[in-house]
C-alpha cells in the first residue's frame, strides 16, 4: 500500500487506547508508530482519555468521511470502535482493522492477526473478511433501552463479572493469567443464579453459572470457550454453563485451556442459535467483548457478514 496514492479519507485512521493492557500501550505508542511507519503507512492517529471514547471517535471520524479505522488496543477498544461503526449505519462503507495491544486480544487471535506483524500485513493488503456482528438490546445504567453491538462474545452471570472486576494493575501479567487470578478469587462467594434463556424461541429455566454467546471460540485471553466457533458462518454458538461448584469451575477452566475439552463436562450445554432473549429475577450485568453492555433482560440478534474486517480469509488458528 502506498499511501500517497490513495485518498486522505480511504487511509487508515489508527484509534488507539493507552489504558489498554493495564496501561502497558501507554508505554508502547513509539513502537507502535515506529512499527506503522515502517509498514509504509502514515501514524494518522487519535488517542482515548476515557472508557467509550472509541465509539465518540469512530463517529466522528466517519462523519469527516473516513473509512477505514483500526482499533489499537484490547477487545474492549474494537467494541467501542465497531459499536461507533454501527451506530453511524456506516458497516457497508466503512472498513475496520485492528492491532491487539490489550491484555486479551481474543479478537484479533481469532481472525489470525494476534501479532502486530501480521495486523500490519492485513492492513497494508486490505484483504477483507465479512464478519458477523451481535446485536444487543438491553437496560442502560439509567433504565432506558440501549442498544449496544459486539464482535467476540456476550455473557451474563459468574464468569463475566470476572472480567467486569479484574483491576488494571493485574492485566499487566499478562493474557491469561489475570482472569485466572479473579477466577480464583470470585470462588469464594456466591457462583449461581436463576436465569430464563431462549433460544431461537425454545425456553431454559433454571439455575446457571453463566450464559454466553460466541461469535468466536476464544475469551478470557487465550481460554477456548466455544471450539470452532467462527464469526462468519451465520451463528451464534450459546453455551449454558451449569450451577457450577468450585471443583467444576476449575475443572472447566482448565478444559478451557486445553482447548475446549469442557464442553464433555455434565451440565455444560451448547446449542447454535440466531437470537437469544436472557432475563434473571437478580439484577444482572451483561457483558460484549469483556465491556459493560447494560443489564438483563436482553434480546440478542445476529446480523450476519455486515462488518467488513481487515483479516485474512483462511488460516485463523495457525496464524495466531
Amino acid at each position: 500500500m502506498d499511501t500517497r496514492t490513495i485518498p486522505p479519507h480511504d487511509r487508515p485512521y489508527f484509534i488507539v487506547n493507552p489504558a489498554s493492557g493495564g496501561g502497558r500501550t501507554r508505554h508502547r505508542i513509539g513502537t507502535l508508530i515506529d512499527a506503522i511507519e515502517r509498514a509504509g503507512l502514515e501514524p494518522d492517529c487519535a488517542f482515548t482519555t476515557r472508557p467509550g471514547e472509541g465509539t465518540e471517535l469512530a463517529r466522528e471520524a466517519i462523519g469527516a468521511g473516513r473509512t477505514f479505522l483500526v482499533a489499537c488496543g484490547g477487545d474492549g477498544t474494537v467494541n467501542e470502535v465497531v459499536n461507533g461503526v454501527m451506530a453511524e449505519g456506516a458497516a457497508e462503507r466503512v472498513k475496520v482493522g485492528t492491532i491487539g495491544m490489550g491484555t486479551g486480544k481474543d479478537i484479533a487471535k481469532c481472525l489470525g492477526i494476534g501479532r502486530g506483524a501480521r495486523a500490519l500485513r492485513a492492513i497494508v493488503s486490505g484483504e477483507e473478511r465479512r464478519i458477523d456482528v451481535g446485536r444487543v438490546t438491553a437496560v442502560g445504567p439509567d433504565g432506558n433501552e440501549v442498544v449496544r453491538y459486539f464482535v467476540l462474545e456476550a455473557s451474563a452471570g459468574w464468569v463475566p463479572e470476572i472480567s467486569q472486576s479484574t483491576p488494571r494493575w493485574l492485566k499487566r501479567l499478562g493474557d491469561t493469567a489475570p482472569y485466572v487470578v479473579m477466577t480464583v478469587v470470585k470462588m469464594l462467594g456466591p457462583m449461581g443464579r436463576s436465569f430464563t434463556v431462549r433460544v431461537d424461541g425454545q425456553e431454559f429455566d433454571g439455575r446457571y453459572n453463566t450464559i454466553s454467546v460466541h461469535n468466536m471460540e476464544l475469551w478470557g485471553g487465550d481460554l477456548v470457550a466455544a471450539p470452532g466457533a467462527a464469526p462468519d458462518d451465520g451463528l451464534f454458538d450459546v453455551i449454558r454453563w451449569g450451577d457450577l461448584g468450585r471443583r467444576e469451575v476449575l475443572r472447566a477452566v482448565d478444559g478451557q485451556r486445553k482447548g475446549g475439552t469442557h464442553l464433555g463436562m455434565e451440565g455444560l450445554d451448547r446449542h447454535p442459535a440466531r437470537v437469544i432473549e436472557l432475563s434473571s429475577p437478580k439484577a444482572t450485568r451483561l457483558d460484549l467483548d469483556g465491556e459493560m453492555g447494560g443489564y438483563l433482560p436482553a434480546r440478542i440478534e445476529l446480523v450476519p457478514g455486515v462488518l467488513r474486517f481487515v483479516a485474512p480469509v483462511t488460516g485463523e488458528a495457525a496464524a495466531r
